[in-house]
């Protein structure tokens, strides 16, 4: 009797235990979904399908968790792939945007002393053509000085030849002398009105004329003579003088004609070497350009990729969780699905058992 008791009361707590895992299917979609198949398969009295679906749940639940395993480590696979490309772009750019850093002080002063060599040039090209310029004035001050000095010694000349030509005359006795004298004393004036200057041969010239008035001259034939040698022999100075004159100036033309020529020469050489020296600049300014945008170009994708990274660090974090929160589900699920297996599993439910699930209101 006491034995009887007892199972009754095993029996009672065990199927209290059976219907509490089927009530605590109604707390989850999961659940309610399991518990509404079990139910309408109850009405028909059909344990056996209760027991295949259940069973072919848990085959689903384990496919579900192996699939969802494999895309998880096959995404994280390829996350982590990602994640490694951007680290290797990275450094690359790291180590290209310090190599480009590096070079770029010895780009500015290859490009500044090139600067500094064209301003040379130039500046030695203009120092060249200033030189030009003072030496062209001081020809043209020292020609116009020979074209001055060369009217004045022919006015001289002109002035001995009328002088001794007039002299002539008294010696023939071709004119009246008094007259002649007239015409020497009024020459001599016209002289001094034009060469005021009593400095060289002005003041021998003067002179000379000065003499050839002399009275004397007309009674006595050899100090005639002497002062038509005076005469003459003046002008053959002044001749002389005159060429001398023109052989300096010619050598003065000569001096500046070859130094403006070495000068000319020396700025076309300079032309040449300032025009190389702009296309070195050109050229180097270009490379630094380059060198500057690739800096800024490496220092972009840097910024980028190390934004790209996070977003994959952030993916995969998000990834991870929920990687966790399936799984979980899951295997919740399939201890859900143990559980009410073991309550069919067991033999078949008595009618009020029956009855107690079929009761079970679904929220």
């Amino acid at each position: 009797m006491r034995f009887a008791i007892i199972s009754l009361l095993l029996l009672s707590a065990f199927a209290d235990h059976k219907l509490d895992i089927i009530e605590s299917l109604k707390e989850s979609d999961f659940g309610r979904t399991i518990l509404g198949t079990i139910q309408l398969e109850l009405q028909e009295n059909n344990f056996e399908r209760v027991l295949q679906f259940i069973k072919q749940l848990q085959v689903d639940n384990q496919n579900s968790q192996k699939e969802t395993e494999s895309a998880y480590q096959s995404r994280q696979q390829f996350v982590n792939q990602q994640i490694q490309f951007a680290n290797e772009v990275i450094k690359k750019a790291q180590e290209r945007v310090a190599e480009d850093k590096s070079l770029l002080p010895l780009k500015q002063e290859q490009l500044s002393n090139k600067l500094q060599q064209q301003e040379e040039k130039v500046g030695e090209k203009q120092r060249n053509l200033d030189r030009i310029a003072a030496l062209t004035t001081a020809r043209q001050a020292s020609r116009s000085e020979y074209e001055e000095r060369r009217g004045e010694i022919v006015g001289l000349i002109s002035a001995l030849k009328q002088g001794k030509q007039l002299l002539q005359q008294v010696k023939t006795g071709s004119f009246i002398e008094t007259q002649i004298f007239a015409e020497i004393e009024n020459h001599h004036k016209n002289f001094v009105k034009r060469f005021p200057s009593h400095r060289g041969y002005n003041s021998l010239v003067s002179l000379s004329l000065a003499m050839a008035q002399d009275q004397a001259l007309q009674s006595d034939q050899s100090l005639l003579d002497r002062v038509v040698q005076v005469l003459d022999d003046l002008a053959d100075d002044l001749f002389q003088l005159q060429k001398q004159e023109l052989e300096s100036d010619d050598a003065k033309e000569v001096a500046f004609q070859n130094a403006k020529a070495r000068f000319e020469t020396a700025n076309q050489n300079l032309a040449a070497a300032v025009a190389q020296l702009e296309a070195d600049v050109q050229y180097l300014k270009q490379k630094l350009l380059e060198l500057q945008n690739d800096i800024g170009n490496w220092t972009n994708l840097l910024r980028n990729k190390n934004a790209e990274k996070q977003d994959w660090a952030k993916t995969l974090k998000d990834e991870n969780g929920g990687f966790t929160v399936t799984s979980e589900n899951l295997q919740s699920q399939s201890t859900l699905l143990d559980q009410t297996l073991s309550v069919f599993a067991g033999g078949s439910l008595t009618q009020q058992q029956q009855s107690y699930i079929q009761r079970i209101k679904i929220k």
